[in-house]
C-alpha cells in the first residue's frame, strides 16, 4: 500500500497540483522519475502473496495497467533525457533571490513538437538539492518577461504585481 501511494504522490507532483518538490539537478529529477515507474511491477510481484483469489486478479489486472502507463511514461522520460540538450530545454534566464526563496523566470524551449515560453517559479531549497517549487506564471509563445523585485515579499510580473509567501505555500 506504501508503494501505491508513492506512485499516486509521484503523480501528483507532475507541475499540475500544489505543492510540488523537485530537484536543482533535471538529470536527478529524470532518475527519481524512472525508479518510481518501477513500482507497479512491485506491486504486481507483491500481490501474488495475496490469499484470495479475487484480490490477486483484480491486483494483477490494476498493476498490469499501471505496468503499461509506467513503461510510456519511462520511455518518454528516456527519450527527452537523450534528446535533449539540458541547457537549452529549461534556462534560467533571470533570478530575483529574497530572504527565503528565490523567483526564477525560466526559457522553455523541449523541440519542435512544443511550444516555446516562459514558466516564473518560486523555489525554496528545503534541504540541499531539494526545492520546494510553486508555478507562478506560464507564457507561450514569449521569449523574456519584465520582472521587477517591488519589495521584501513582492515582484512585478509583465506589470502584474504578485505577492510571495515566505515558505512558499504557507505564511
Amino acid at each position: 500500500m506504501t508503494l501505491l501511494a508513492i506512485y499516486i504522490l509521484w503523480i501528483l507532483n507532475l507541475d499540475y497540483f500544489y505543492p510540488f518538490i523537485r530537484f536543482k539537478s533535471l538529470k536527478l529529477n529524470n532518475i527519481f522519475s524512472l525508479c518510481i515507474q518501477i513500482i507497479p511491477l512491485m506491486l504486481l510481484i507483491n500481490g501474488f502473496r495475496f490469499k484470495h483469489i479475487s484480490a490477486k486478479i483484480v491486483n494483477s489486472v490494476v498493476s498490469i495497467l499501471l505496468i503499461v502507463i509506467s513503461t510510456t511514461i519511462a520511455a518518454i522520460i528516456l527519450f527527452a533525457t537523450i534528446t535533449l540538450n539540458v541547457n537549452e530545454a529549461f534556462m534560467p534566464i533571470h533570478n530575483i533571490r529574497f530572504e527565503s526563496s528565490s523567483v526564477i523566470v525560466y526559457k522553455s524551449n523541449y523541440g519542435a513538437t512544443t511550444d516555446y515560453g516562459i514558466v516564473v517559479r518560486q523555489e525554496k531549497e528545503i534541504i540541499k538539492g531539494v526545492l520546494l517549487v510553486k508555478n507562478l506564471l506560464r507564457k507561450d509563445h514569449v521569449y523574456d518577461i519584465s520582472v521587477k523585485k517591488l519589495g521584501d515579499n513582492a515582484v512585478e510580473l509583465m506589470g502584474k504585481e504578485i505577492y510571495l509567501k515566505r515558505n512558499v505555500y504557507f505564511p
